[in-house]
């Protein structure tokens, strides 16, 4: 009997712990039967007329799909075509997407035979060894007792095979909170993994050198001793190389933990925080419970350590949020200084707490995946589209940290940091088609012409975009609004007999770096040296030395 786990991932880096986990424990368990068992990845990207048939020809007498948010469309239509070109196979379901309403799924896609519901490894070689005996394995099954996390498999010991993509690893299941719109609450016990096993683990990614290795716990922190003892073995451990992510809740982070953390070095830890509003009625009804006091004292002694790359995320069409209150919360996040500023919009999850309640909040979703709030009892759809505005600049002029300094100096002009965001939302939306792609010197050049009117001084704000364009890239194009180019790059480069592929040199009438430091605007005059060899790993940015050019002579 062949049997094929399908996943469709949202992007080609990512890889599917579900399917991996499932088809190793299953392995293990099936060694004695004559059970093949197999993984088919692919991405949404790839179009369902290379999908299908290529399932097809792999001939499994079992398909088994692993269904999300992103993906659960793709699934519906690979599943309902692989059904009329292979009558007589087994088709399965699992995943968040389906489980909690599988009852509704399966009687609206009767091209599934069955559907797993909750955790799935033991339910899933059950349902192998159960169809290999005999059995008839059909309709709605459930998981009632969950695998002690020590009984995972680990799916790793074949690293080139996930070469260049992110290694996504869990030590927890489970989350203590509560969150109304979110599936992890509806697991409220919280089971780890033993330290022990979690060394020898990590210890095979770290000596292998995996670049980028994201923890799925739902809370990384739940457990100060877990925390602390993973964070410590990762720094006595550290390879220079590989970057954790976690997902944690930062007001959990006491001063011991962040007198440790800013030990770390620069760039070993990612976190990712969800902040999601500061309006406390709003957190008290989503039964969020969240110290913002202390989030914030946290978040800004992190923030002075500069070592770990920061990233806060705020939820867009929560209950009792209006755009004024949303307004807040994002000023409140920006003047915070992530290193990365995710505004999302609500997801009303089937099985959530918050679908439950959509009627009492006035919700308007829409209906197909991933089911994104329209309207609220408080924010209008114009809003929406206003947030939806301010959320496309955000990405393009905050978090590519490819404006950093312009932009520091554009918001002063404004009330606050959600008004120019605003504004810089709705000029971009009449200037440009939706979908439009644009180089990054268009971009530079449609930000100085927002600005230009704006600003006091526009020649600093000229120089300003230069420095950021060459703090990221040795950029062969310049805007419009730039002087021409001297080729200082040439005379540093001849000076300090250095290639001019990995350099760029510039000069400035302004004191950029004392803007940087005081924010005062004063000229002095001076050449900098950007060097591409040596970046900063938490913005990907070059810190350019000043050198000094005088009767032909360059010294650093």
């Amino acid at each position: 009997m062949k049997v094929l786990l399908v996943a469709i991932n949202a992007k080609y880096i990512h890889s599917n712990l579900a399917v991996f986990s499932l088809c190793r424990y299953a392995k293990e368990r099936c060694k004695t039967r004559d059970i093949e068992i197999d993984i088919a990845e692919y991405t949404i990207n790839n179009r369902i007329e290379e999908i299908v048939p290529d399932i097809y020809k792999m001939k499994a007498d079992v398909i088994a799909f692993s269904t999300y948010i992103w993906n659960v469309e793709y699934v519906t239509k690979i599943a309902t075509a692989i059904r009329k070109v292979m009558p007589q196979v087994t088709i399965w379901g699992g995943g968040p997407e389906i489980s909690y309403r599988a009852a509704e799924f399966i009687s609206q896609v009767p091209a599934f035979d069955m559907i797993m519901c909750g955790e799935g490894e033991k339910l899933f070689s059950d349902s192998i060894i159960r169809l290999y005996d005999g059995e008839e394995v059909k309709g709605i099954l459930t998981c009632d007792e969950p695998l002690s996390m020590d009984e995972l498999p680990y799916v790793y010991d074949r690293l080139p095979d996930f070469d260049n993509k992110i290694i996504y690893y869990e030590t927890s299941r489970g989350c203590p909170f509560s969150c109304s719109y979110c599936l992890s609450s509806v697991d409220k016990k919280t089971r780890f993994k033993s330290f022990d096993i979690v060394k020898e683990e990590l210890a095979h990614l770290i000596e292998n050198k995996v670049k980028l290795v994201k923890f799925v716990d739902r809370t990384f922190n739940a457990s100060h001793k877990h925390a602390m003892n993973i964070w410590q073995y990762i720094k006595d451990n550290d390879n220079g190389i590989t970057t954790f992510h976690c997902e944690l809740s930062a007001d959990l982070i006491n001063d011991e933990e962040i007198e440790f953390l800013a030990s770390l070095r620069k760039g070993l830890l990612q976190f990712e925080i969800g902040i999601q509003s500061f309006n406390e009625k709003t957190l008290k009804e989503i039964k969020r419970v969240t110290d913002n006091a202390r989030l914030c004292e946290v978040v800004n002694r992190l923030h002075e350590a500069g070592n770990i790359h920061i990233h806060l995320d705020l939820i867009a069409g929560l209950p009792y949020e209006d755009i004024d209150s949303f307004a807040d919360s994002f000023n409140k996040v920006y003047a915070l200084k992530p290193d990365e500023f995710q505004l999302g919009f609500l997801k009303v999850l089937s099985g959530s707490h918050m679908a439950k309640m959509q009627n009492e909040y006035g919700i308007v979703k829409n209906e197909s995946a991933p089911y994104e709030v329209m309207s609220t009892k408080w924010l209008s759809y114009d809003d929406i589209l206003l947030l939806k505005n301010v959320e496309e600049v955000l990405e393009i002029y905050y978090n590519s940290r490819q404006f950093d300094k312009s932009v520091s100096y554009i918001v002063n002009y404004f009330e606050t940091s959600f008004k120019m965001y605003e504004k810089l939302g709705k000029v971009y939306d009449e200037q440009f088609d939706v979908g439009m792609n644009h180089s990054r010197i268009k971009r530079y050049e449609f930000l100085y012409d927002f600005a230009k009117d704006i600003v006091e001084d526009n020649e600093f704000l000229k120089e300003l975009l230069i420095y950021d364009i060459y703090a990221r890239e040795n950029s062969k194009t310049r805007p419009s609004f730039a002087k021409t180019d001297n080729d200082y790059t040439a005379k540093v480069c001849r000076e300090k007999n250095i290639s001019k592929k990995l350099y760029h040199a510039e000069f400035f009438e302004y004191d950029i770096k004392e803007f940087e430091q005081s924010g005062r605007i004063k000229k002095c005059g001076k050449v900098y040296l950007f060097d591409y060899s040596e970046r900063n790993p938490l913005t990907y940015n070059v810190t350019p030395c000043e050198v000094v050019y005088q009767r032909g002579c360059l010294n650093k």
